[in-house]
């Protein structure tokens, strides 16, 4: 699959291309129920390991991934792009400063209601994002598009 800036994408493009919008967040209370009556996690097993572990309320950045005419939202907390940074680390020229210099701070206990906060991280995480995304290493690496639910849009296609 190829990444593509939202101001270079179309829907009429085929399924291997895609792209990202990330413009809004949602405070949750609580963990969301699933139909099954469970509580669910968002994300695949792999990207879910810092949800089973989850304090509420939390913050949840919405990603919306549009690939061909598919598009779904996945979403993320801010420990979950932590922990995409400290996976693909590892893959990236720049491997010691990338999540240091790129990841916007952590929330303390003041900030996490205020708007004007969460608005500034969400584009950092944002920014983040786009730079991993367009950097060939990490483009196709499989936290990244686990990250992104890329397998979901398959089921829709």
């Amino acid at each position: 699959m190829m990444f593509l800036p939202e101001s270079k994408w179309s829907p009429r493009y085929e399924t291997q291309f895609y792209t990202i919008r990330m413009n809004t967040y949602t405070i949750l209370d609580k963990p969301s129920p699933s139909s099954d009556g469970t509580t669910t996690t968002f994300g695949t097993d792999e990207c879910s390991l810092c949800n089973h572990n989850t304090k509420f309320p939390a913050v949840y950045y919405k990603i919306e991934v549009l690939r061909g005419n598919t598009q779904h939202t996945c979403l993320r907390r801010y420990s979950q792009f932590l922990y995409l940074s400290n996976k693909i680390c590892h893959v990236t020229t720049e491997r010691d400063t990338m999540h240091k210099r790129h990841l916007p701070p952590k929330t303390g206990p003041f900030h996490r209601d205020s708007p004007e906060f969460l608005e500034e991280r969400m584009e950092g995480l944002y920014q983040f994002l786009m730079d991993v995304l367009l950097r060939p290493e990490c483009v196709n690496n499989t936290w990244v598009e686990a990250f992104l639910e890329l397998g979901a849009s398959d089921e829709n296609l």
